[in-house]
């Protein structure tokens, strides 16, 4: 008998297929064969399979398409289907043409071992994850390479109903933590032009904007982060009153366009004249006057290396 208590995180045969991109009918021949994905019977006699078995079978099907046969895959756990996956640019016989495709099914595994740690509310591993990534890859390649994949892979989860709202609540909360308390590490002790970073009253996302001031503290900025729904007068008077050189918002695409415009235009107007207004984000809208739209991250970068050189300069 089934715990009811566990009941929503159990899903169907379908539903699973649906997650996975796996066919129903593979699905069953798997556990029929192999004994995995291993189901639970209801009172009624209706199949469930457990959530949190997603990340590792979407991993398996990375795993076929690097082209591993099921049944050296189908048992393994996450961590060993992506150090395989890691392993095979050395055995690939045609290492220069499979090197990226490679790469990218490494980072699509490490991503899917975290969500699995979101499916088990493992802060530990997401932490300890984030930081072993850090430290390999820099913090612009962490941005773009591993976070951005690593949220849209959330929202993803949480619009299909693999991930609960508890479960997008504890992913956002750790990812917060985590880019914090690297971005104010890199920010210490500086004594550069001022970068102020606001997002528009009523936005209620903040991770666009915490992932920008880890790209902005790699430039000679010293950065002063207001956050999520300080009043527009508030970001203009501490805008001009702190004679910041550069101001920069984050717009989520939850955004009314009109409103965001309206409220872009006010600030720009009201601005010191020698105050630069950038924005990022899908609720940026295009071609406004006199204010920069951040395409992405890489972009985001560039741009600052040289809007950071005459500054540097003249300090």
């Amino acid at each position: 008998m089934i715990d009811t208590s566990k009941m929503e995180n159990l899903i169907s045969i379908g539903e699973l297929a649906r997650l996975t991109g796996i066919t129903t009918h593979t699905l069953r021949m798997w556990e029929k064969r192999y004994g995995t994905p291993h189901s639970q019977r209801l009172p009624s006699g209706h199949r469930r399979y457990p959530k949190e078995d997603v990340p590792r079978l979407r991993a398996i099907a990375k795993a076929l398409e690097a082209g591993y046969r099921v049944s050296k895959v189908i048992s393994g756990t996450l961590e060993e289907l992506h150090g395989l996956i890691g392993l095979k640019p050395l055995i690939d016989p045609n290492l220069n043409a499979t090197i990226q495709e490679n790469e990218n099914s490494s980072n699509e595994l490490l991503i899917e071992r975290w969500i699995k740690g979101v499916h088990e509310y493992d802060d530990d591993c997401l932490i300890q994850g984030f930081h072993e990534q850090w430290n390999k890859s820099g913090p612009l390649k962490f941005i773009i390479e591993y976070m951005v994949p690593l949220i849209e892979r959330v929202g993803k989860g949480w619009e299909s109903g693999e991930l609960s709202i508890p479960h997008e609540h504890f992913a956002t909360e750790c990812i917060d933590s985590f880019l914090t308390s690297k971005w104010r590490q890199l920010n210490s002790r500086k004594e550069g032009w001022n970068l102020l970073m606001a997002t528009l009253p009523g936005e209620t996302h903040n991770l666009g904007l915490l992932m920008s001031a880890v790209v902005a503290s790699l430039s000679g900025a010293k950065i002063i982060y207001l956050g999520l729904n300080t009043p527009l007068e508030d970001i203009i008077s501490t805008a001009n009153n702190l004679e910041s050189k550069l101001l920069c918002f984050s717009i989520s695409s939850g955004e009314k366009l009109l409103d965001t415009e309206d409220c872009l235009l006010k600030i720009k107007n009201e601005l010191n004249k020698d105050v630069t207004l950038i924005s990022g984000g899908k609720g940026t809208p295009e071609n406004l006057p006199g204010i920069k739209k951040i395409e992405d991250f890489n972009t985001f970068n560039h741009w600052l290396e040289n809007f950071d050189k005459p500054l540097l300069t003249a300090v």
